[in-house]
């Protein structure tokens, strides 16, 4: 029986002593001293002295992003931290409980807004009750408080998207903390942490964009001097862009080559004008395509001004189709030899030099038949001068919308 009775104490002691058992009633004691300070308190002695709040933000993802708006909507885990002196206790004086949690309406946390928040600008938003209640502030013994909040946010962000599709926008989260007895001071030591993130099909954060920086500013009321803290973390999205190259970007350039191409087309076919005017509305529907996805702004993409370009070679192209046409007819409905016919029919005459005594249209002792063939050549002439600059004009366009994105 003594021998039974050892062995329970021996248990009871190995439990309290080797493995640091803590009953329940040293944290419930624990946390009544605690809590017995208010919650409306400044953590601090000298409640003169500003209470510093380290603050770490952690990116989980990016739900969406308005280029046109403006608008960034994301996850994200703020961490705080500070020290209170308030809250310190004596392990030894509680079975060695070195850390204990506080429910967060029952202790001090720091009172922090979103600058630049959409819908609101509290930081703390909770969906429902359940997450109120289960957010708790960690203390350790020495006083160093933290905990860690969870939500959606949307903030406005300036877009830039000169570089459409390989757009890159920086992002500022801009949080500060109004106090009139100057309660607060913010910092961040630990700054972003992006390692977390998961990826958007749409939109990434761009690797090493991280930067914060925290900025102060102090302004004065009539008779008191109340200080502003506000602390901004910084950092690059950037647009996955293999959707929209091989969806607007690929289809012009191809459409673009197609376009030149009309004057490969028989004039007798009777095609030329339809086809020309069908490739000329295709360029506008991209062209509304892709101002869809691009704000109205002052700030314009360079693949706007390169569809600019595309739209006037495509007008001139239908311009001049109607012309080479004009040509091609010419002696069955004669018109006026007007300024665009003489200098077409010059450079056909500088290219062709060793014609000139046999195929001078002056010479009122041709026949029609000569002459007709004539101006059948000139067209043909003209439509080959016409596929060669434009196709020149594309390539040159093409090398310096590519170099200008290649030094992005």
């Amino acid at each position: 029986m003594n021998v039974i009775i050892l062995c329970i104490c021996l248990i009871v002691v190995w439990m309290f002593v080797v493995q640091g058992f803590i009953l329940h009633t040293d944290v419930q004691k624990l946390n009544e001293y605690l809590t017995n300070v208010s919650k409306y308190v400044k953590p601090r002695i000298n409640q003169l002295q500003p209470v510093n709040v380290d603050i770490m933000l952690s990116m989980n993802t990016i739900q969406d992003y308005d280029e046109i708006s403006g608008n960034l909507i994301f996850t994200a885990s703020f961490a705080f931290f500070w020290n209170d002196e308030l809250k310190m206790w004596n392990p030894y004086l509680y079975n060695g409980i070195v850390s204990t949690q506080l429910p967060i309406l029952q202790t001090w946390v720091p009172a922090l807004f979103l600058q630049n928040g959409v819908n609101q600008n509290s930081l703390y938003t909770f969906s429902n009750i359940m997450d109120i209640e289960t957010t708790v502030v960690t203390y350790n013994y020495n006083g160093n408080a933290g905990f860690i909040i969870f939500g959606q946010y949307q903030i406005t962000c300036e877009s830039d998207v000169t570089h459409f599709p390989f757009d890159e926008h920086v992002c500022t989260i801009s949080l500060y903390t109004i106090d009139i007895l100057n309660g607060i001071s913010l910092s961040s030591e630990r700054g972003i942490f992006l390692d977390a993130s998961i990826a958007n099909a749409e939109w990434t954060i761009k690797p090493n964009s991280e930067n914060t920086f925290v900025t102060n500013h102090t302004f004065y009321l009539t008779t008191t001097s109340t200080t502003q803290d506000k602390i901004q973390f910084s950092f690059t999205i950037k647009r996955e862009y293999l959707f929209p190259f091989l969806n607007i970007i690929f289809p012009v350039i191809i459409l673009s080559f197609s376009h030149f191409l009309v004057f490969l087309l028989p004039v007798v076919s009777g095609e030329r004008t339809s086809f020309s005017f069908t490739l000329l509305l295709s360029v506008v529907v991209f062209m509304t395509a892709a101002s869809e996805q691009l704000p109205p702004s002052n700030n314009i993409s360079i693949f706007n001004i390169f569809l600019l370009h595309l739209f006037v070679f495509s007008i001139l192209i239908t311009t001049l189709v109607v012309f080479s046409i004009q040509l091609f007819y010419k002696d069955t409905y004669p018109t006026e030899n007007g300024v665009l016919f003489k200098v077409v029919l010059l450079l056909y005459v500088c290219f062709h030099k060793t014609m000139v005594a046999d195929e001078s249209i002056n010479n009122q002792s041709e026949d029609d038949n000569k002459e007709a063939q004539l101006w059948k050549k000139v067209a043909s002439f003209f439509d080959r001068f016409c596929l060669f600059f434009f196709f020149v004009c594309f390539l040159l366009q093409l090398i310096v919308y590519g170099s200008v994105l290649a030094n992005i």
